[in-house]
């Protein structure tokens, strides 16, 4: 069910996290306004978009819903086409500083009853919300990939977040028919701060030749019961939210565990990020993450 208080949604920030975000709000029946300063990468996704959610709709029988979920997507071909929504999402590079200055200009377009929600997966809300003149209404809501398909949100409180602000995006979120788990604002929140040191551990051991990267994920896979490897799950994340999340984390804490190894600043620096360009740890034969609903 929509919540009475939001109107319309946006979204800052049109990869993988971002596009997957918007399609969980128009499944949900909010309207959403898409931007990222990539025009092409802008139109890509909005047009994937539909598509993955009429897809969903057809899954589903839901024959009425598959003209609305077109018209509830609009694409804003500047941030200031913003103006109107009732609850911001960014999603956008793991940068403090891109983070930071996008929520600044953000202030001066939008209501100032507007939240500005962080889908940050592990960067202090308050740092993010340090230039803002009404750091009340700004919270985390950190989705996970693909955002249509796993059911839990992790929402963090900033130092300065409000209660109504919290209260109104937990709402927000639990409309999504998402699961909200409250996390304290500290590196990593809940999920990246237990799983981050694991995968930072498979790569190194991959990086030191303690065993081949199949073999890796094939040990935590059948003695875990986990689903995917931890190498498979990194090129799944992005190596380079990945890497950008480990240094931020290894700057603020000095904990070892988080300290990247070499060879995945190499493979980010030679533009092998994983599943959305096609190669990281294992080669894809088509580049970006499908996600489903």
């Amino acid at each position: 069910m929509i919540n009475e208080k939001i109107n319309q949604v946006a979204v800052v920030g049109a990869g993988a996290m971002g596009s997957g975000i918007a399609q969980v709000c128009i499944q949900s029946g909010y309207s959403v306004i898409l931007f990222d300063v990539n025009e092409s990468q802008l139109k890509l996704a909005a047009s994937n978009i539909v598509k993955r959610a009429k897809k969903w709709a057809e899954k589903r029988n839901q024959q009425e819903e598959l003209p609305l979920l077109e018209e509830r997507l609009m694409i804003g071909e500047r941030l200031e086409d913003l103006k109107d929504a009732d609850f911001v999402i960014e999603a956008v590079a793991e940068r403090l500083t891109v983070k930071r200055a996008l929520f600044s200009r953000l202030e001066d377009i939008v209501s100032s009853d507007t939240i500005l929600a962080s889908n940050t997966s592990g960067i202090s809300i308050t740092d993010i919300a340090h230039d803002c003149k009404n750091k009340e209404r700004v919270v985390g809501t950190h989705f996970f990939n693909p955002a249509p398909v796993m059911p839990v949100v992790e929402l963090i409180q900033g130092e300065c977040s409000s209660k109504e602000v919290v209260e109104i995006a937990t709402a927000f979120i639990e409309s999504l028919e998402k699961n909200v788990v409250l996390a304290k604002d500290v590196p990593g929140f809940i999920v990246n701060r237990i799983i981050t040191p694991m995968l930072n551990e498979a790569m190194l051991s991959y990086e030191q030749g303690i065993s081949t990267k199949e073999d890796i994920d094939t040990a935590l896979k059948k003695a875990m019961g986990h689903p995917m490897g931890p190498l498979e799950l990194s090129d799944y994340i992005g190596l380079d939210t990945l890497l950008y999340f480990m240094e931020h984390v290894y700057a603020e804490t000095g904990n070892e565990a988080y300290k990247p190894g070499e060879f995945l600043k190499e493979l980010v620096r030679k533009g092998h990020l994983g599943l959305k360009t096609g190669k990281g740890f294992y080669e894809y034969a088509e580049a970006n993450a499908k996600i489903t609903g």
